[in-house]
């Protein structure tokens, strides 16, 4: 991505260029943080980097848009951050499923009801 941000025309280097490597890199510190940790705390780490996924696509998107963005930068760019996404929503799939937080309740055991 860098390398595409490099050859932006300098009036969107500064601007819009910019937001995407910020961008980038709270999405890398988000992901090397989420490895640390477990539970909820892992799971919210996780939706903000999704967020950041969000928000990459959104500024490659207006880029192209602005034509300050290549074509085939665009359509690269676009597909790595699809694939990231994907596997980003796997783990937080995975994340999801293995946290137990006061929004799962526990199966209720139905064999002391009956005998009550």
């Amino acid at each position: 991505m860098h390398k595409c941000i490099a050859i932006f025309p300098k009036k969107d280097r500064f601007t819009l260029g910019v937001k995407i490597e910020e961008q980038a890199l709270e999405f890398f510190e988000l992901i090397m943080l989420a490895r640390e940790k477990t539970g909820m705390s892992k799971l919210l780490i996780l939706k903000k980097a999704d967020f950041k996924i969000t928000m990459m696509k959104l500024f490659c998107r207006l880029s192209f848009d602005l034509k300050a963005m290549q074509e085939r930068w665009y359509i690269e760019t676009e597909d790595k951050l699809l694939e990231i996404g994907k596997m980003l929503g796997g783990w937080i799939k995975y994340a999801e499923a293995n946290t137990k937080g006061p929004h799962k309740e526990p199966p209720m055991n139905t064999s002391e009801e009956t005998n009550a």
